[in-house]
């Protein structure tokens, strides 16, 4: 059931939480599933991006994608064609697959996005992923109609980021129960990212602890490279997967 727009924040929290404490790649896909009843995308991949000439295949972390879908989008190579792709290679932000430019001579694209409705995916939400190494990724939502609020559209973005860091950590650890290492962030720094995390801005906190905007600014900035997230939301995912902040 659709949940209210008061218990978006809550919702999202519960989820990054439960995705934190779970172990295999099916229990991440039943948890996306689970969000996607609440906040209405019925589909979803995560994904490395390949470079060209390479097929997708290798780099699908976990796919909630039709498999007819997958098949036919790995088969004839549509990752290095598709607008929704190329879009994700020039932002850091989340965008509906409809704000995905295409350019009116571009056929293969358009064939593309004429598809992928026969199979549900009429529009959707991409969330670009990237890391201190360089990794480039996509998490991507799909629906027959997606229309997300402001809160849920953020909602989303954060569980991407989270769901897409937890499917990686389970698919590449090399030891078994490896925790997360120490981040060593001052106090300072978790406060400014307890109110990040509440929806605040750096001039808000500053407000609130009685700072300068640019000094939580500086706080934020090195608390995300303590924690090797490379944007606000990031840090915030990763502090709550390690329970710096509840």
């Amino acid at each position: 059931m659709p949940i209210s727009e008061l218990q978006v924040r809550q919702f999202t929290f519960d989820c990054v939480e439960r995705l934190g404490s779970l172990t295999t790649i099916d229990d991440i896909s039943a948890e996306l599933r689970r969000a996607g009843a609440a906040l209405g995308f019925e589909s979803f991949c995560i994904s490395g991006l390949p470079s060209a000439g390479e097929r997708l295949d290798p780099y699908v972390l976990l796919s909630g994608w039709p498999d007819a879908w997958l098949e036919r989008y790995a088969r004839e190579g549509y990752v290095h064609r598709d607008p929704v792709i190329r879009k994700v290679r020039q932002t850091t932000m989340p965008f509906a697959w409809s704000e995905a430019p295409l350019d009116p001579d571009d056929r293969e694209g358009a064939r593309i996005m004429r598809e992928a409705p026969q199979f549900g995916l009429v529009d959707g939400l991409a969330v670009p992923i990237y890391t201190t190494h360089g990794f480039q990724a996509i998490v991507t939502f799909g629906a027959h109609a997606l229309s997300l609020s402001k809160d849920e559209r953020a909602g989303l973005h954060l569980i991407a980021i989270y769901a897409h860091g937890q499917a990686r950590n389970l698919l590449t650890r090399r030891e078994a129960g490896r925790s997360p290492s120490p981040s060593h962030l001052s106090q300072r720094e978790i406060d400014c990212l307890r109110w990040a995390a509440s929806g605040k801005s750096a001039w808000d906190i500053g407000t609130i602890l009685g700072l300068s905007q640019r000094t939580i600014e500086e706080y934020l900035s090195n608390a995300a490279m303590k924690l090797g997230a490379v944007n606000r939301v990031q840090c915030v995912a990763e502090a709550i997967r390690r329970k710096i902040i509840p």
